[in-house]
């Protein structure tokens, strides 16, 4: 063997050696975070058995599963990505008890608290992060893609729990895996949603479903994709239900707060003639 492959056999080893080492300092670092921000919640073994889990709207995550709800890799591969996890971290999950991290941790620590949250399941043991879910195929948001969005929203039986125009559920009886009472999601309402509001975060949701709620994947596991484009006209027609719902509150802000000062000011000119009769 020449010198320069026992070189490169030494630098690989080398390479390898440090990144491992590093992997284990970060969940190291991650342990020592969990325990002061996350074990009360999540439990000191992260099974959601915290302190004040009993307390939260939702049941805390168990760790140990390795199931996660936002979860943007492939319908086919189990576990989510990397950032999948972390974006959770840092935005935090509305209406869950899960509070955003992004201004009390750095970046960095994030992502310590990532690889440690991973360690906590033999899920991801080695596992590499999965890919992004393919996006290709995207349409513009155009009218005719909503109108396509509509037809598909009904024929895939979306009404039957977000409503016929998204607006509330329209069962109050289904449960989550856990057995608590789960409403659908108001989709006129982004800031309610528990992951991003984007079309592709949304066009992952609709894929994968959300694991853990009667949210289903579509298509089923096991049945050929033939509804790729019809899921992003989907992914428009909520977009533009809920930017419409938006404007309408909007307006109708604006307009009660117009009307709150006329009768403001039509209630200071009574007051002001009152004071002025003799």
């Amino acid at each position: 063997m020449c010198i320069q492959a026992v070189i490169a056999i030494a630098a690989a080893v080398m390479a390898a050696t440090s990144a491992s080492a590093a992997a284990v300092d970060a969940v190291s670092r991650g342990k020592d975070l969990f325990f002061i921000h996350c074990a009360q919640c999540h439990g000191p073994a992260g099974k959601g058995d915290g302190s004040a889990a009993a307390f939260l709207p939702r049941k805390p995550r168990d760790f140990s599963q390795g199931i996660y709800k936002i979860k943007s890799s492939p319908p086919d591969i189990a576990i989510p990505r990397d950032e999948d996890l972390f974006d959770t971290i840092s935005r935090g999950m509305s209406a869950s008890g899960m509070p955003p991290w992004e201004n009390v941790l750095t970046e960095p620590q994030r992502r310590d608290l990532v690889a440690f949250i991973k360690s906590l399941s033999d899920m991801f043991e080695g596992e590499a992060d999965p890919p992004p879910l393919n996006l290709e195929g995207k349409p513009e948001l155009t009218a005719e893609s909503v109108a396509r969005g509509r037809a598909a929203y009904l024929r895939l039986k979306c009404d039957e729990c977000h409503g016929p125009e998204g607006s509330g559920p329209a069962t109050k009886s289904l449960k989550d895996d856990y057995g608590a009472p789960i409403w659908p999601r108001d989709l006129t309402r982004p800031s309610t949603y528990i992951g991003p509001f984007t079309r592709e975060a949304l066009y992952a949701r609709i894929t994968n479903g959300i694991p853990l709620t009667p949210m289903p994947p579509h298509p089923r596991p096991g049945v050929p994709d033939t509804i790729a484009q019809e899921r992003w006209d989907v992914v428009n027609y909520v977009f533009a239900l809920a930017e419409q719902a938006e404007r309408r509150r909007t307006i109708q802000w604006a307009v009660g707060i117009a009307l709150a000062a006329l009768l403001t000011v039509a209630w200071l000119m009574r007051s002001r003639r009152a004071r002025k009769s003799p």
